[in-house]
């Protein structure tokens, strides 16, 4: 099986090219660099027998290839060089993308669920409200001397916090409606992690077959910061303003922008589904027996 590198025409990419090389000198491998997503799937959808593709980057260079990935044969090695790198926390604990290479040549892949939402798939999160605006500014924010990328969530928190406009939403499951009412936050997750390693959902589980829902209600917003910390530190279950939801299915009605791993997305209607085992990722789990 051949081992296949998707990477972008960028000094960290280039860099991390000798690292490749070191790893996997008597390996079947191919370095590939395109210019933009739209030549990465044409380059994917053309391998036609079975490869391991090594995905460097950050949640949404994942979301725009795995929508080449579902349900076929190819496997996935997912590399965090990106801004927030969230779905890659809940791979693993490891950060270092040599490190991360390395022993991934150690494990075979394990069966994944994906969320399709309306035309596209996803296989982190999905956010509306506050979290929402976060997340679509987050590249806005300045080059800040000294602040690393990772902090770039942080950074567009504390921007947009006293600018947010409450946002309402509403849910549906199976036709029963779950909720209704304003928020500040509203994510609907395949995984654990958003934000830039805001664990949102702690017990999400990538192969369960089902997404796990988040509703924060609407608070005053000097309480956001309260809120955000107790987030933190993992202090949100149980509070009577939180609410937590485990389905299949999703209809989200909000007339706000949705952010899908990265990417800022905007539809008449929202309609979630779980699509179990579609996507075969290196988990750094051995199979269960």
């Amino acid at each position: 099986m051949k081992h296949i590198f998707m990477m972008k025409y960028t000094k960290k990419h280039h860099d991390f090219e000798s690292c490749i090389h070191e790893v996997m000198s008597g390996y079947d491998y191919e370095v590939v660099y395109r210019n933009c997503l739209a030549d990465s799937q044409k380059y994917v959808r053309n391998v036609k027998e079975k490869a391991r593709f090594y995905i460097a980057g950050g949640d949404g260079t994942i979301h725009g290839l795995v929508q080449c990935l579902i349900d076929t044969e190819h496997e996935i090695v997912v590399l965090p060089m990106g801004t927030g790198n969230d779905f890659c926390r809940t791979l693993t604990s490891m950060k270092k993308p040599k490190e991360i290479l390395e022993e991934s040549l150690q494990y075979g892949t394990q069966k994944v669920d994906a969320i399709a939402l309306n035309d596209t798939y996803y296989i982190n999160a999905a956010c509306f409200g506050l979290d929402s605006v976060i997340a679509n500014h987050v590249h806005d924010t300045p080059n800040i001397p000294l602040v690393p990328d990772s902090k770039s969530y942080i950074i567009s928190i504390l921007q947009n916090t006293m600018k947010y406009k409450d946002h309402s939403v509403t849910i549906y499951s199976d036709g029963k409606l779950l909720y209704q009412g304003n928020m500040i936050l509203c994510t609907l997750n395949n995984a654990q992690y958003y934000g830039g390693g805001f664990q949102i959902i702690p017990h999400a589980d990538i192969q369960d077959g089902y997404m796990d829902i988040c509703v924060v209600d609407q608070v005053p917003k000097w309480k956001i910061p309260y809120m955000v910390e107790r987030l933190v530190r993992h202090k949100l279950n149980g509070r009577k303003d939180v609410h937590y939801f485990r389905v299949k299915n999703a209809k989200v009605i909000c007339q706000y922008a949705c952010n899908i791993d990265g990417e800022e997305k905007q539809y008449d209607h929202y309609d979630f589904q779980i699509k179990p085992e579609c996507l075969n990722i290196v988990t750094f789990k051995k199979p269960s027996n």
